[in-house]
């Protein structure tokens, strides 16, 4: 049975082939060449031959390789049923319209929930047990400590007898159990590459997007300097503070203040419980809603270029078999080759550009041939006229 692909394989196998502009001649033909899916069970790998004993490893299967067997198929659409359905009950009890339904129908589907989860996390528990180094792996992990959380809160509530939110608010930690639904996206190979898509798309994008953070933290520097000796006014010894001209204390009394507004204005967000009130401070605003729209455009258009040019190098990418990727590949080779990105765009850039010319050459000096060849005939044509009509005069004298 094959296992999750891990991200680092795809990475190590399909980065390497987004970082330059190329262009391959190869499309494509339908979207199964490009996401290729299996509907056979594979039953088992030499990486689960360690776990003993048996019940053991066929409980791991069951409950962490999807694809293994069809008991462990629906095991996983058992499983992921429960998290959609306890993220709408977690959703649906905060709805207003809802909250005339008496209390025990929400603690009964909480109840029963809270329970199978509870089933769930031991089984994945005592999976995981063959060894302790394994079993300490697990519950430290990224979702192990979710699914512990995602049932811990009703026990701490049944423990006190109170809804927790009361004392400490532990029934934030519900929140968690929303979380999970990113479970069964750990066995999707398309949001995988989906992920790889996006990560490489910032790693070709970060000179650009530094460059652009750089020139915002300068604008909100210097705007925030500006607004506060525009807005902050005179200070007021009995309320020790800035005041308006209005008497009012000064919404700008500090430049941090102050940089909180150029930060909600430059984003387009515009809260506006801070305003300036005066001429100045309007007058010296005005360019910050015109560098807004350029701030929220810039990086869109960057990393949407980014991305459509590495979706596209995947979808021409014709032929590829992810479930044939190997599970050992280190991210060295993700390190080095996004360290050489930048200089493989330039030169794909620059060969692209000189065959570019090249073609461009080539086609000037055909069309050169062919005006001469043109011109050469012609010539040929009035020599035979001039000769012709030299013989006539000729015979006739």
């Amino acid at each position: 049975m094959s296992a999750a692909i891990p991200l680092s394989a795809i990475r190590t196998s399909v980065t390497s082939q987004f970082l330059s502009e190329d262009n391959h001649d190869t499309p494509v033909e339908n979207v199964e060449d490009v996401f290729p899916t299996s509907t056979s069970f594979d039953h088992g790998g030499d990486d689960v031959a360690h776990i003993h004993p048996r019940w053991k490893r066929d409980l791991y299967e069951l409950l962490e390789r999807p694809t293994s067997s069809p008991s462990a198929f629906m095991v996983h659409v058992l499983t992921t049923s429960l998290i959609v359905a306890s993220a709408l009950v977690t959703v649906t009890e905060t709805v207003p319209a809802f909250h005339h339904i008496s209390g025990g129908l929400w603690f009964g589907l909480e109840t029963s929930l809270v329970a199978l989860f509870t089933v769930e996390y031991v089984a994945r528990c005592t999976a995981r047990s063959y060894s302790l180094g394994a079993f300490v792996a697990w519950i430290t992990s990224f979702f192990g400590i979710i699914d512990l959380l995602a049932i811990l809160p009703y026990y701490i509530e049944i423990g006190l007898q109170q809804d927790t939110s009361v004392l400490f608010r532990f029934s934030i930690l519900r929140t968690f159990r929303l979380v999970r639904v990113f479970r069964p996206f750990r066995y999707n190979n398309t949001l995988l590459l989906t992920i790889e898509v996006m990560f490489l798309s910032f790693r070709r994008s970060q000179h650009a997007l530094l460059a652009l953070s750089f020139f915002v933290l300068m604008v909100l520097t210097v705007f925030s300097t500006l607004l506060y000796f525009a807005e902050r006014g005179t200070w007021d010894e009995t309320l020790e503070t800035f005041v308006d001209v209005y008497g009012d204390p000064s919404q700008f009394s500090s430049i941090p203040g102050a940089a909180w507004f150029v930060l909600v204005t430059i984003t387009t967000v515009g809260y506006g419980e801070i305003t300036p009130r005066s001429f100045l401070g309007r007058l010296i605003t005005l360019p910050l809603l015109l560098f807004g729209l350029l701030l929220i455009a810039l990086p869109s258009f960057v990393l949407g270029r980014e991305f459509s040019i590495v979706w596209a190098r995947m979808t021409r990418n014709q032929g590829r078999n992810i479930a044939d990727l190997g599970t050992n590949a280190s991210l060295a080779n993700l390190d080095e080759t996004l360290a050489a990105s930048d200089g493989s765009r330039d030169r794909d850039l620059t060969n692209r550009k000189l065959a570019q010319n090249q073609a461009e050459l080539s086609r000037q000096i055909t069309e050169l041939r062919t005006a001469l060849h043109m011109q050469n005939e012609t010539l040929r044509t009035l020599l035979e006229i001039a000769e012709g009509k030299r013989s006539a005069n000729e015979i006739g004298s």
